[in-house]
Order: structure tokens, then C-alpha cells, then sequence
């Protein structure tokens, strides 16, 4: 192997770590938004991931825990390090049924991961 080709893997390794660095620092920052905007009681910020050969999802559930409410919703779906979070207004709504508004597998999956945290995190006693 010439160097020209040890260069290039190495510029490439080190252009998908920071292209991952900028999705973890948006994860943050959409995990800070939320958690700023949602501050009061009785509310709960979760988040659930789902991981696929080809696209993932990533998703923060704001739960009402009286309710037991999808208050509001943001995910990130998609194939690439390019993907950023979106609100997602469909997943708003009864906490029962909230995989079924999904749209996708993925966001199936990571809704319904969010969930069961939710569950643990409130002792079992989120209402559905």
C-alpha cells in the first residue's frame, strides 16, 4: 500500500470522527433545549435509539407522567451523520400507541425503547 492511500484512510477516519462529534454535540443541544424549555413538574425527558444496518433514529419524548401524554417530540432519523433533529408532532398525543404513530421502523423502535425508560424511570407507574 503507498502512502498516498495510508493518507487517504487517515483523512478519511479522522473526517468520520468529527462528522460524529458534530451529530454528538447536536444530540446535546437538543437534549439541553428541551430539558430548558420542559422544566416543570410532572414532566419527564426521555430519549430511546434504534440502530439498523442502514438508517437509525434517535428520539426525546417529553411525557406528561399524570397524563400519561406525549407532550412533545424531536428525532433524528436517517443515514448519515448529516441527519439533525426535527420536531415531530405525530407522536404527540396518548403514550399508548405512540410506536404505532411512528411512521418508520426505526423510530418505531426507538420510540418504543424511550418508553420503556420512561416506565422504569417513573417505578413502573406511567399511565398508558
Amino acid at each position: 500500500m503507498s502512502w498516498q492511500a495510508v493518507a487517504l484512510l487517515l483523512v478519511a477516519f479522522v473526517a468520520a470522527g468529527l462528522l460524529s462529534y458534530r451529530q454528538h454535540l447536536a444530540y446535546q443541544r437538543a437534549v439541553n433545549e428541551l430539558a430548558t424549555e420542559e422544566n416543570r413538574s410532572g414532566v419527564l425527558l426521555v430519549s430511546g435509539r434504534a440502530k439498523g444496518r442502514l438508517r437509525g433514529a434517535i428520539v426525546l419524548l417529553v411525557i406528561d407522567r399524570r397524563k400519561g401524554q406525549v407532550l412533545r417530540a424531536r428525532a433524528m432519523e436517517g443515514r448519515s451523520v448529516f441527519a439533525t433533529f426535527r420536531e415531530r408532532p405525530e407522536l404527540a398525543g396518548p403514550v399508548e400507541g405512540a410506536e404505532d404513530r411512528a411512521g418508520s421502523t426505526a423510530l418505531g423502535r426507538a420510540v418504543q425503547e424511550a418508553l420503556r425508560m420512561a416506565s422504569r424511570l417513573n417505578a413502573g407507574a406511567l399511565r398508558t
